[in-house]
């Protein structure tokens, strides 16, 4: 007798999607959202003052902001050193001239922005040559948890505080000295932060993050293996608002705050085989070394009934890894070049504004100075101090500032600089 194995064939196995088949092999419920035309939202488009025009699609998904902002500069100093004449200088300059994109993309946790600059200073330019890109900023933050917000891109690292407050945010025409010598500007890399927003959330924050240590336009290039620690800067910040939230990256009270607000605010960065005296700012040393970098600072900011008061310091030391550049003796022999020592030293700055009452007239007054610390540093002591006035058409976006400071940015011996600025900004 013949037996015959009946086998059940089962459903076939699905093909491969191909590329053009792509969309199909979507669920129906993601396809809209990943190849469907979002349509816009003229009702919902709007247009706020500073802030740029805000453009949504109707489902929420897709927003994007465009927006314009730029500095006009005069600005007329006079350089004495002893024993000369005065030399006066004057300019009239676009000090910054910026095309800003922001909002989100594939829902409201997906938030990106981008900035470009065009001005001759932004883009570096020195001999008939541009010696930086355009792009200032350009970041991807995802915040679908608020105590675990992760930004990635490049962008101002959120070390020291006035350096992350927007140079169209500031009281006075423009960041105090010790910030210039100290800050860790911009760099590529990622960070986790957290920012909530309702109650406790907003009392507390934290930033923790690993950057490539190049600064702008940077990028790694050196094997891990080849150079131990991979040359990365690692930086860690705490907040606290222990009054709560306010607007605590933006000088000057407009609100005219009801109640007394305060921000403090700490952070550390470990900077590995940086390839500039200042960091990732500066010059590269003469002989040609790298310089392992402990950086420090704490800050505040305090407002209430149209009074701001800020304040910041700072703290560096470098360990010196030599170079192997080397130079032509008076006999013409080649030798190396001397060891340059790291810029250890010290800086805080004081600075107080007033917000006038029923008038848009401020005054702010400044006080910022940097120390070199121990027997081999090669910071040598400045200071400044000065203030100014603001007139504030409409907040922070039209604006005319006037200010003068009295300047010793080379130290005791360097001579001095008088230096009177007036500068008109436009944002929109």
């Amino acid at each position: 007798m013949r037996v015959v194995k009946v086998v059940q064939a089962g459903p076939a196995p699905e093909k491969p999607a191909e590329a053009k088949d792509f969309p199909k092999a979507v669920p129906e419920k993601d396809r809209e959202l990943l190849f469907g035309n979002h349509t816009g939202d003229p009702e919902s488009m709007k247009f706020k003052p500073g802030k740029g025009l805000e453009i949504k699609s109707k489902n929420d998904l897709f927003k994007i902001v465009p927006r314009l902002r730029i500095q006009f500069r005069s600005e007329s100093a006079s350089e004495r050193l002893e024993g000369e004449e005065p030399d006066l200088t004057t300019s009239f300059q676009l000090r910054r001239a910026r095309l800003q994109f922001a909002g989100h993309v594939f829902g409201k946790h997906n938030k990106y922005k981008a900035e470009f600059a065009f001005s001759p200073r932004d883009l570096g330019y020195k001999n008939g040559t541009l010696t930086r890109t355009p792009m200032l900023t350009w970041y991807a933050e995802f915040d679908y948890l608020w105590w675990a917000t992760v930004r990635v891109g490049q962008y101002k690292i959120p070390y020291s505080r006035q350096r992350v407050v927007s140079s169209g945010n500031l009281e006075l025409v423009d960041r105090t000295l010790a910030n210039g010598e100290f800050n860790l500007d911009r760099d590529i890399g990622f960070d986790i932060r957290a920012k909530g927003k309702g109650g406790w959330k907003e009392k507390f924050r934290y930033y923790a993050g690993v950057y490539v240590g190049e600064g702008r336009d940077g990028f790694q290039t050196e094997s891990l293996r080849a150079k131990p620690g991979g040359g990365l800067m690692y930086l860690g910040r705490i907040e606290v608002l222990p009054f709560g939230n306010f607007k605590d990256y933006s000088e000057v009270d407009f609100a005219r705050t009801r109640k007394p607000r305060l921000s403090l605010g700490a952070a550390y960065a470990y900077l590995d085989k940086a390839k500039k005296n200042r960091g990732i700012l500066g010059s590269t040393p003469g002989d040609g070394g790298t310089t392992d970098t402990h950086n420090a600072n704490a800050d505040f900011m305090f407002k209430y009934a149209g009074l701001t008061v800020f304040g910041e310091f700072y703290w560096r030391k470098g360990r010196r890894n030599p170079g192997d550049a080397t130079e032509l003796d008076d006999m013409g022999m080649e030798v190396p070049v001397a060891v340059e020592a790291p810029r250890d030293g010290i800086g805080w700055s004081a600075q107080a504004g007033y917000l006038i009452p029923r008038t848009r007239l401020g005054v702010a007054a400044r006080y910022s100075q940097a120390r070199g610390v121990g027997e081999n540093t090669s910071l040598a002591d400045k200071d400044e101090i000065g203030g100014g006035l603001g007139y504030y058409f409409a907040g922070h976006p039209l604006k005319l500032q006037l200010d003068y400071f009295h300047q010793r940015p080379k130290g005791p011996t360097g001579g001095a600089v008088d230096m009177l600025r007036i500068q008109l900004q436009v944002a929109y």
